[in-house]
């Protein structure tokens, strides 16, 4: 969702922050502390939560949001390759990367932001993460995104930004593995004709990051790092210019992401054009007090770095500023519990992350002010404190972490609904491990609320400056990560009914020999959500009255009505007396997508010659058939496991007769033929309705859905699919004209 930035240094806080600022150089570090200490509840000062467990944690978040080809063994269950069609539309592989946040886009400049940040954490506290076992997890999760930006950077003067994209993406609410079915997942890509030094500055200080973290371990990975980032950087400072995205994060400027590149990049060759890079994009004035290091403003945690280089006074004097300012009486805003609040989008992400500066500075004891110091180190603790438990609610803002932890963040994945909606489950199927929620609001309220995404979204950026504080938590005060975590029932939520496929099946008449039924297939799968393509329900029949009576297979009649792509497969033999027909619905998708995508409906009806003889009371099929057709795609309404499941002829779901020998075989895939075209129905399901009319919409969009059949969309047969078919189908729906015409 939208993650507009926090309103920079007002104004009416000018004097606020001139007088606090004032007043620590005259006070005595006691003094000020005391301010502090006044104005805030969270502890300081002590080990007060298991540190380390919280960073495990924080770490792995980011594995819930990776994109890509993720190994077959993935450490979590409910994830699985996804976003694989990433590049194609511009013939490059841009799969990999992570999602951005709750939603499923894929952005470099928050993504490089993150990863960078996570790459100075351990720049900083290097030892803290081989102490607690999460350097290898922490490296690994670096690596993900930056073998995505080296991708992302095919030529010196290519750089792509992002894939997919809002109107498609936030159109619908699926689990990551389906977005290629359901969205447009277009690339953007920077250029000199369409600049963006905001990302390349990003970019380039991500990977110079890198190029320094992994040289111990990885030194000619270290090195391809800093090839790109050298030529990203050169390619931003060469082609100046803001990048082109207006909407989710419309960046404020590229001064900053440069100085911030450049810094690296000095801090890896000791190359001194670098630092007069830095230093002339981020000149000494140049930096205000009312706002923290993020994704779009990287220039505190730049001019930190150039402070610390220098031991120029005025860069330290900037640094200074800018954490008196989250000081109490600053001109920061302290809730009643004690969070330094600054906007209600992701309030905590931006505490954590002065905390994290803070925790830097402060541990640098050869430049700034060292009355100051104490504060500054004390102010960090309480936040994180906070954030874990020393709040209002006394509860954790951690998922599956302390006391009171969320349940309900916002992030399709986690929550795995079927059908793209965020009330459906009403819990989540996923827990979220280690993701920071956004937030309260500025009186400490807040509700563990899916829909409310300005509290509770969850992003890569938001974990990034809280991993590194929790490092400097852990390496103080310990905690030690739990051990052998996770196992994979760790992340399945306890109240959660575990059935991901079944069928449901609904007498619809019953008389006269005859015995109509609704059938109906289910994926609700979310472990990991899949799309299958191959699935098939039997129905197992006692024939023994019949043969008794002396008849045969020819005095039974199975035949197939109104369906959603299935076709039948007449009775075959299981053991004995029990046969079996088959309604396959192979070649249709059907994915935990959307309510029409996650079951697929056919009707079936068995007759027998002789109304006399024949009877389904003793089928195995027959038990828990409802008599009442009325059904949702949210309950489990007509649900039997009597009618099994199978995914090309493997038992998937469900109960065959007992003692019925071997499963049969499964049946060879019959030989593609190209059927009729019927025009109208574009995804072959046998109907013409506003199904297909939202297929043609997507084709036209430029939006591929897999499986349709184009060709049926040509619905004035004039060769070519376009608007003018989409009105014809329109009219048709509105009933202003009586057909499709022919």
């Amino acid at each position: 969702m939208k993650k507009t930035k926090s309103v920079k240094f007002h104004k009416k806080f000018a004097l606020a922050v001139l007088v606090f600022f004032l007043a620590a150089i005259l006070l005595p570090s006691s003094a000020l502390e005391s301010k502090v200490q006044a104005a805030s509840s969270p502890r300081s000062g002590g080990a007060y939560y298991s540190y380390g467990e919280a960073l495990q944690k924080a770490i792995l978040f980011y594995k819930a949001n990776r994109l890509g080809d993720l190994p077959d063994d993935y450490i979590l269950p409910y994830r699985a390759d996804a976003a694989m069609t990433d590049g194609q539309d511009v013939g490059l592989d841009l799969t990999g990367g992570w999602a951005d946040a709750g939603d499923g886009i894929k952005f470099t400049h928050p993504m490089s932001y993150a990863a960078g940040q996570l790459g100075w954490a351990v720049y900083e506290y290097r030892q803290a993460f081989e102490k607690s076992g999460q350097l290898d997890d922490i490296l690994d999760e670096i690596k993900w995104a930056t073998d995505f930006f080296i991708k992302a950077h095919p030529e010196p003067d290519v750089l792509y930004y992002m894939c997919g994209y809002n109107d498609s993406d936030h159109s619908v609410w699926v689990p990551h593995e389906l977005l290629d079915y359901v969205t447009d997942r277009k690339s953007f890509v920077l250029n000199p004709s369409t600049p963006g030094s905001d990302v390349a500055g990003q970019t380039a200080a991500c990977l110079a990051i890198a190029s320094i973290i992994f040289e111990p371990t990885d030194p000619e990975y270290a090195q391809t790092c800093l090839t790109h980032a050298k030529q990203i950087f050169e390619f931003g400072d060469k082609y100046r210019g803001k990048n082109p995205l207006d909407v989710l994060y419309p960046s404020g400027g590229y001064v900053d992401d440069m100085a911030w590149g450049a810094v690296w990049l000095y801090i890896k060759t000791g190359d001194t054009t670098y630092l007069d890079k830095a230093k002339s994009y981020l000149p000494v004035t140049s930096l205000g007090g009312g706002h923290t290091h993020c994704w779009d403003d990287v220039s505190y945690g730049a001019a930190l770095k150039i402070a610390q280089i220098t031991h120029d006074e005025g860069y330290a004097a900037m640094v200074e500023k800018n954490l008196d300012f989250w000081m109490p009486g600053g001109g920061i805003t302290y809730t009643p519990g004690g969070l330094a609040w600054l906007s209600p989008w992701g309030s905590l992400r931006y505490a954590s992350t002065a905390a994290f500066l803070a925790f830097v500075w402060s541990d640098d004891q050869t430049v700034g002010t060292p009355s100051k110091k104490e504060a500054y180190h004390n102010f960090a603790e309480r936040q994180i404190n906070y954030i874990l438990g020393d709040n209002p609610r006394k509860g954790s803002f951690v998922v599956g972490f302390g006391e009171n932890a969320p349940e309900h963040p916002h992030h399709r994945t986690a929550h795995g609904s079927w059908v793209s909606m965020l009330d459906v489950p009403g819990f989540h199927r996923h827990i979220l491990y280690g993701a920071l929620v956004g937030g309260p609001s500025s009186d400490d309220s807040w509700v563990d609320d899916i829909s409310d995404y300005t509290l509770n979204e969850v992003a890569t950026d938001y974990n990034a400056g809280f991993v590194g504080s929790l490092a400097k938590m852990y390496d103080m005060y310990g905690g030690e990560p739990l051990e052998n975590w996770p196992q994979p029932e760790d992340f399945r939520a306890p109240e959660d009914d575990l059935t991901e496929y079944f069928c449901r099946g609904w007498i619809i008449y019953e008389g006269y020999g005859t015995l109509n039924l609704l059938l109906q297939v289910n994926n609700r799968s979310a472990w990991p959500p899949t799309m299958k393509d191959k699935l098939s329900v039997r129905y197992f029949m006692d024939l023994s009255e019949i043969f008794e009576a002396g008849g045969s297979l020819d005095d039974v009649q199975i035949t197939l009505g109104q369906s959603e792509g299935a076709k039948l497969e007449g009775l075959k033999q299981y053991k004995d007396n029990i046969y079996y027909f088959t309604v396959d619905f192979t070649g249709t998708q059907i994915m935990p997508a959307e309510w029409e995508m996650c079951e697929k409906d056919a009707h079936v009806s068995i007759k027998y010659k002789d109304a006399n003889i024949g009877s389904n009371e003793n089928d195995w099929s027959f038990q828990n058939l409802s008599k009442s057709p009325d059904y949702d795609a949210v309950s489990f309404a007509g649900l039997t496991p009597y009618i099994p499941v199978y995914d090309n002829g493997v038992l998937l779901w469900g109960e065959e007769p007992p003692n019925g020998g071997n499963t049969p075989e499964p049946s060879p895939e019959p030989t593609p033929t190209k059927p009729p075209i019927t025009y109208g129905d574009l995804n072959g399901d046998g109907n013409v309705n506003s199904t297909d009319c939202t297929i043609l919409k997507r084709a036209l969009l430029g939006i591929v859905v897999p499986g349709a059949n184009l060709d049926a969309g040509d619905l004035n047969r004039d060769g070519k699919v376009n608007s003018t078919d989409l009105t014809i189908f329109k009219r048709y729906l509105l009933k202003v004209i009586p057909s499709i015409p022919l």
